[in-house]
């Protein structure tokens, strides 16, 4: 039964205009979700396979032929990422992927639509899955990772219908980096404590020869390195935001 329902289920996203690999991560994440559920019918976790292959690609069938295309690359920190990803996804830029200096890859057709964005932390790949498997029913899929953040988008047909179309976008913005006041700040003491360290040294004012200064300036670095840590993911669980 639970078989038979995840073939119909992956050729009616084939036929809604899924790409045969993600069909086949979806399928494979969701039959993983309910074999840690516990449950064996598919058709009552998930609902009818039409009805949920709906689900999962609205607004896909409603995109239309990319006959031309801008790209931009552009990069915030985690006290502005949501909010400009929407605004920008609202201008009609898609999150393609997060490459490895942690810019966000957009593109944006010349007959655009909106998009919607989301950040999740999730530890670990079955984490990940779950994750996936709680968002994909009301269109989320992953654009991008960076360290243990998830960034999800889902076409704004989701939520707004044909009014996520979009007549004339505004041009592509000039800035590629957006840091918070919060972030320059932090960056700021950073590199203040750096400085002072350098001076400190250069004076002979720190007594590097004594036996046990090295490993008490070592176990500095490392709390100071911990507590940083701590907080940038305590700020990320609470969604702290700034400008």
């Amino acid at each position: 039964m639970t078989t038979a329902y995840f073939t119909e289920l992956s050729r009616l996203l084939t036929e809604r205009g899924m790409p045969a690999p993600q069909v086949a991560a979806t399928v494979a994440d969701l039959e993983g979700y309910l074999a840690e559920s516990g449950s064996t019918d598919a058709h009552e976790e998930f609902g009818a396979p039409d009805v949920f292959a709906d689900r999962l690609t609205r607004g896909r069938a409603a995109e239309p032929p990319v006959t031309g295309q801008e790209t931009w690359k552009w990069t915030a920190d985690i006290y502005t990422d949501r909010r400009l990803l929407n605004e920008h996804g609202a201008q009609g830029w898609e999150v393609e992927r997060v490459d490895p200096l942690g810019r966000f890859v957009c593109r944006r057709p010349d007959a655009a639509m909106r998009w919607e964005y989301r950040r999740e932390t999730a530890r670990g790949a079955k984490e990940r899955e779950a994750q996936l498997a709680a968002l994909a029913p009301d269109g989320w899929e992953p654009c991008g990772r960076w360290l243990h953040i998830t960034y999800y988008k889902r076409p704004a047909w989701a939520s707004a219908g044909p009014a996520a179309a979009l007549a004339a976008p505004p041009p592509a913005p000039a800035r590629t980096m957006f840091f918070s006041a919060k972030f320059r700040a932090l960056v700021a003491v950073f590199v203040v404590c750096v400085t002072l360290l350098v001076i400190l040294f250069g004076f002979g004012l720190v007594d590097l020869d004594g036996p046990w200064a090295c490993v008490r300036l070592l176990g500095a670095a490392v709390v100071g390195l911990a507590l940083g840590w701590f907080g940038v993911n305590r700020d990320l669980a609470r969604g702290t935001e700034s400008r």
